[in-house]
């Protein structure tokens, strides 16, 4: 295994979102406070939006870690829903409660354990994942069950992770009651390639790695550019170059090694070779870079 022959502790690079590789790149600790206060101040529904692979799914992770245990949540990993009733069915499954019976019974179900959750002085988070797949019915049935409170306050609130094509849903005119009352609306991009080059260090040391000892520093930069700021191509693309050493029995990942790994996943372009503008000697890599190298 590439982990034993680099002399890491546990696999980098997780094809999964794992809460204990989050990276506070600033955009995403500025999203995820921006969540965190709308849920503080009783928000009913906050949206996140992002391109795919920014990280949408494990700040939503993140966001209900740092809730903890002062909500009861639910995480929807799905929103390919065909009616209220699957959408009503999906949230009570989460939250552990019966799901069989009509959509009206559904819905009076959830809404008991809502309002008794609420007057039990906890609130209720529920999150939803590929929330841009929602149909405006859908979208409107999370508006009235946010619209539930008990004890002055919300018995419900809705966090909803989607790609920005969500908004030109939310902006059809029948949802208008909706997108008035979403004052949340936090987004997250691309990482810069210093947060992308900081990104690759962080997940090798978290790992139980040394960067300096696997990883050849025009590699990273390789990584960092060609993958685009994208957490998921940056592990995708990461990963790939660490196996290739393996198999070539490197002692640490090389360009080449990165250029082939970007190549694989269809990441390869001109954008992926070492920035070649100088550094204050006319040698190294960007001068940008080199401060994230000199803490590696």
């Amino acid at each position: 295994m590439a982990e034993n022959r680099f002399g890491l502790k546990r696999r980098p690079f997780s094809p999964l979102p794992d809460t204990e590789f989050y990276y506070p790149a600033t955009q995403h600790e500025t999203a995820l406070a921006h969540l965190l206060r709308g849920i503080a101040d009783d928000e009913g529904v906050l949206v996140l939006t992002g391109v795919p692979g920014a990280g949408k799914t494990l700040l939503g992770y993140v966001l209900l870690e740092r809730l903890g245990d002062t909500v009861v949540s639910a995480f929807l990993t799905t929103s390919h829903l065909a009616d209220r009733a699957a959408l009503l069915q999906a949230i009570l499954f989460d939250l552990g409660l019966p799901y069989d019976g009509t959509e009206q019974t559904l819905r009076l179900r959830l809404t008991e354990q809502l309002l008794k959750t609420c007057a039990d002085k906890k609130r209720t988070v529920i999150v939803i994942d590929e929330a841009h797949h929602l149909s405006a019915d859908l979208l409107e049935e999370l508006r009235l069950l946010a619209n539930l409170e008990a004890g002055g306050g919300k018995a419900v609130q809705f966090v909803l992770l989607a790609q920005p094509s969500i908004l030109a849903t939310l902006g059809h005119s029948a949802l208008s009651s909706l997108q008035q009352r979403i004052t949340v609306r936090a987004t997250i991009a691309a990482l810069d390639v210093e947060e992308a080059f900081d990104y690759l260090l962080h997940q090798v040391r978290l790992a139980g790695g040394k960067p300096e000892k696997i990883f050849e520093e025009t590699a990273l930069e390789v990584i960092a550019r060609g993958s685009h700021g994208i957490p998921r191509c940056l592990n995708q693309a990461a990963r790939q170059a660490l196996l290739l050493a393996e198999e070539g029995e490197l002692t640490k990942v090389d360009a080449e090694a990165a250029l082939e790994g970007l190549s694989l996943l269809g990441l390869s372009d001109e954008e992926a070779g070492v920035h070649e503008e100088p550094t204050p000697d006319g040698e190294g890599p960007h001068p940008h870079i080199q401060k994230f190298i000199r803490t590696a």
